[in-house]
């Protein structure tokens, strides 16, 4: 009785293993039949046309062809001489790089230094020479009387 009740309500594991793989070829049937579908269609379409690719090809080299020339008939244009400045190119150098500048500030630097150094080494001059000459009086007294005759 209870081998009954189990064919009845399950399928049994042989079974369901043969309707799995059945489905499964059906699948794989219906890809297969969709692939050669696309491939006949392909086939119905023929190659690719590649005749346009080879005169495209020639065109280009055509107007390459031309570019060349014309560039070629301005700079011997431009070598004759012009009335108008040329264009400045992007390679030219606009001002001082950034290590150029920085060899600058370290020489500036440097100088002052040597400067500073050469201010300290030599003596401070007096006034007194200026004084000790008899006929010049102190800067206090002179100013203001000062008369033009």
């Amino acid at each position: 009785a209870s081998a009954r009740k189990k064919r009845r309500g399950h399928m049994g594991r042989e079974e369901a293993k043969a309707q799995s793989k059945e489905a499964q070829q059906a699948k794989e049937k219906a890809a297969f039949e969709k692939k050669q579908a696309q491939r006949d269609k392909q086939w119905e379409v023929g190659a690719k046309d590649t005749s346009g690719d080879a005169a495209a090809a020639a065109k280009a080299a055509e107007a390459a062809a031309r570019r060349a020339e014309r560039k070629a008939i301005e700079e011997e244009e431009g070598a004759m001489g012009k009335s108008t400045k040329p264009k400045k190119k992007d390679d030219v150098k606009k001002g001082p790089t950034k290590a150029e500048k920085a060899q600058r500030a370290l020489l500036a630097a440097q100088a002052l230094e040597k400067a500073e150094k050469a201010a300290k080494k030599t003596p401070k001059k007096d006034a007194a020479p200026a004084a000790a000459f008899g006929d010049v009086a102190s800067a206090s007294e002179g100013v203001g009387e000062l008369t033009i005759s």
